[in-house]
């Protein structure tokens, strides 16, 4: 069974980011009430991976406080979570979590049917 993780952050290679994961987001909500929820995220650490380096397609232009790299004509990522949206009609879409990552998990193997044979 995968165990949640907490006050670290999911290792990530050069000029990448982390592998996909499942990280549980904490928000205080309506009256001071707490909310949680499981999204699927990557990881992105300072100064680690590009917007060339992603793949990243900007239709709506790189936000105003993004780093911009002159050299490379290119812009640094800002370091932090990035929800993952799998179904988009960009195939892949990635959001800020503004919110609060309190923990996070390795994603389970995905469901493999097994078959039983009969006598």
């Amino acid at each position: 069974m995968a165990q949640w993780n907490k006050n670290t952050v999911p290792k990530c290679k050069d000029k990448t980011c982390s592998d996909e994961v499942l990280v549980t987001i904490e928000k205080q909500g309506w009256k001071g009430g707490t909310y949680r929820r499981v999204v699927k995220a990557v990881y992105i650490p300072y100064h680690h991976c590009t917007v060339e380096d992603m793949g990243w397609n900007m239709p709506d232009g790189v936000p105003d406080d993004w780093e911009y790299i002159e050299e490379n004509d290119n812009w640094w990522i800002p370091q932090g979570w990035y929800e993952v949206c799998d179904y988009s009609p960009d195939d892949y879409s990635y959001f800020t979590v503004t919110d609060k990552v309190i923990a996070w998990m390795n994603l389970p193997k995905p469901y493999e049917p097994r078959l039983k044979q009969l006598n």
